[in-house]
């Protein structure tokens, strides 16, 4: 029995703190999309964020986008993703740690369009996310695929470029 209760509470303890890393995450990806300017044809009346892999994240994002009401002045909505096939027109996408679609097969997909993908799984951003948190030693760290950026249309800020290990 404790047993049990112990695998129990590290299982928790594992769930919430993966739970806990997607929420900075997010909080994050809005602070810094003020620091990208996507090309004026994929400017419309909203700004929508697509949500790849953990329906929990696309809650987070629901929230969030509810609670910051708009980016770069236009209204969020925020739509979920189970396979590659459905992803449409959106601004960003992020692709959280539980993606069960291969980065190839979302950046083929996705490939013309002028979409702000990130992700948080190290050796995604050399696979084509633009912005990729990875944890060094504990200490979280911003990945930018600036050669990504250009061939999407999207252009990054030096404030951004400055945080950011440029891959």
């Amino acid at each position: 029995m404790r047993r049990f209760f112990l695998f129990c509470l590290l299982i928790f303890l594992s769930y919430s703190s993966v739970a806990q890393k997607a929420k900075h995450h997010i909080e994050i990806i809005f602070r810094l999309s003020r620091y990208v300017t996507w090309p004026a044809e994929k400017e419309r009346n909203k700004f929508v964020i697509g949500v790849v892999g953990d329906a929990s994240d696309f809650k987070c994002f629901q929230l969030l986008a509810a609670e910051k009401e708009a980016i770069h002045n236009f209204p969020i909505e925020v739509r979920y993703y189970e396979c590659a096939e459905t992803m449409d027109d959106c601004n960003l996408l992020y692709v959280s740690e539980a993606c069960k679609i291969e980065m190839s097969e979302i950046i083929m997909k996705t490939k013309d369009e002028p979409i702000l993908i990130v992700s948080g799984k190290a050796g995604y951003g050399k696979l084509g996310s633009i912005i990729n948190f990875v944890d060094y030693d504990g200490k979280l760290t911003i990945e930018l695929n600036q050669n990504q950026a250009d061939k999407r249309g999207l252009r990054v800020s030096d404030k951004l470029k400055n945080l950011a290990t440029v891959i």
